[in-house]
């Protein structure tokens, strides 16, 4: 699992005016994101003891954590992620993060995606015994 940390160096930017802290360096992500495009980019709340279903997409996509502490398992290794951590899920693994740790999450997601326009959506991997499903995410259509 990639998780990034915010124990790395501040570089002086713009005539020294800001300190930028990179989870990757300039140009780090360029070949493995090639020929995608950005997906989304949204803020969002997992409550206490709540958990995400575990699903899969043709994406690379990023969770950084503003507040509160939780599970993140990506392709059945799981580690505890907190404030200021970044994690990046490569495309197509199963993933899913769980408020399991006493708070709810806070986070802000995005995601380079390498769908095609006509099948925009996940592959929901359900923990019941049901099969695997793909569920569109053309809510505004």
């Amino acid at each position: 699992m990639d998780i990034r940390r915010r124990d790395t160096e501040l570089i002086s930017e713009h005539g020294g005016t800001i300190q930028s802290l990179f989870f990757y360096k300039m140009e780090e992500l360029r070949n493995d994101t090639q020929g995608g495009y950005l997906e989304f980019i949204d803020e969002f709340t997992l409550a206490e003891g709540g958990s995400l279903e575990p699903h899969s997409h043709d994406s690379d996509e990023f969770y950084y954590i503003l507040d509160g502490q939780g599970t993140m398992t990506v392709d059945g290794e799981s580690d505890l992620l907190g404030p200021g951590e970044l994690v990046r899920i490569r495309p197509n693994l199963i993933h899913s993060i769980s408020a399991d740790q006493g708070s709810d999450i806070r986070a802000i997601a995005f995601a380079v995606s390498y769908m095609p326009e006509d099948k925009v959506g996940y592959t929901a991997h359900p923990t019941d015994g049901r099969e695997p499903h793909f569920v569109s995410t053309h809510y505004w259509d």
